[in-house]
């Protein structure tokens, strides 16, 4: 037997032995958007007569520790694990994942490579983008804005900060203020708050941040002075949006993204390795005009 092919028949052997579940290791595990993920996940599990085991991390970003709870989630044995990938290193660990057994499905962001079947995110650019294009409108294509971001490890809130300076940029706004938040040092945040008083606006690219920055913005009683066009949901966001401290959020559609991953993880398991590599979804401008519809209210539910 050539080494190739015993190779193969190692491979066939562990995917044989793994269970019919789904692991699904999420990002920033206390957050709004990924209580409602994996929620959803759970429910088309449950459909479908699955399995599914879930763990988030604490914080965005922190690769170490979604790195040990993909270990953790490994004890289950399931073949199909769905990641939300914080870094290249977790890329490098679901490769070799792939190599025995596991089939691997990225979720709302996207690294690249080979090392998962498929990938199913927001269009973070296009979101990002609009997010641009909103605020030139309605600063009439005038003004001086800041762009706050994440975590330049996070794939998808990068996309959104590129998507952003290109959609300011080309409604005629200036970027005066391009910068990484220091979400764990409140005075920082306060010196921040008081840089953005003098601007026109700013652009925030995740719940965290946009709950950070309002709360800064608030403890120094400027909040909607300054044109502030967030991301995604929660109760107290769209309060803020209510309240007009906030102009606008961008909001993904975090339980379409739970469905979709279970829906393809269902198909991977049984053995339809067809389809697209990646499946992109739409982010929605919210703002005070539509926040009322009754589409905008089903997306918003907590």
């Amino acid at each position: 037997m050539t080494w190739w092919l015993w190779a193969l028949l190692l491979f066939a052997s562990a995917a044989t032995a793994r269970e019919r579940c789904i692991s699904l290791v999420t990002s920033a595990g206390g957050q709004s958007f990924w209580a409602q993920v994996r929620q959803s996940a759970v429910t088309t599990a449950a459909e479908m007569q699955l399995p599914l085991y879930a763990r988030g991390p604490a914080k965005d970003g922190d690769v170490g520790v979604q790195l040990e709870l993909i270990g953790h989630m490994l004890k289950f044995n399931c073949r199909v694990l769905i990641v939300a990938p914080s870094g290249p290193e977790v890329g490098q660990r679901m490769a070799q994942l792939r190599q025995q057994g596991v089939l691997g499905i990225y979720i709302d962001r996207d690294i690249g490579g080979d090392a998962v079947l498929a990938a199913i995110t927001t269009d973070n650019f296009a979101a990002g983008r609009l997010a641009g294009a909103e605020m030139a409108r309605l600063l009439e294509g005038r003004g001086r804005v800041a762009l706050l971001r994440l975590n330049p490890q996070v794939q998808s809130t990068s996309e959104r900060e590129r998507g952003f300076l290109e959609g300011a940029l080309a409604g005629g706004l200036q970027v005066t203020l391009d910068r990484y938040l220091p979400l764990a040092a409140p005075h920082e945040m306060v010196a921040l708050g008081q840089q953005l008083q003098a601007l026109d606006g700013l652009f925030t690219p995740s719940e965290a941040t946009t709950l950070e920055v309002l709360a800064t913005l608030r403890r120094l009683g400027v909040a909607g002075k300054v044109l502030h066009i967030g991301f995604d949901s929660s109760p107290p966001l769209v309060d803020a949006l209510q309240r007009e401290e906030i102009a606008g959020l961008m909001v993904q559609q975090p339980r379409l993204l739970g469905e979709q991953s279970v829906i393809k993880a269902h198909r991977l398991i049984d053995g339809d390795l067809e389809g697209p590599r990646l499946i992109s979804l739409p982010a929605l401008y919210v703002d005070r005009r539509n926040v009322g519809s009754e589409s905008v209210q089903q997306l918003l539910a907590p």
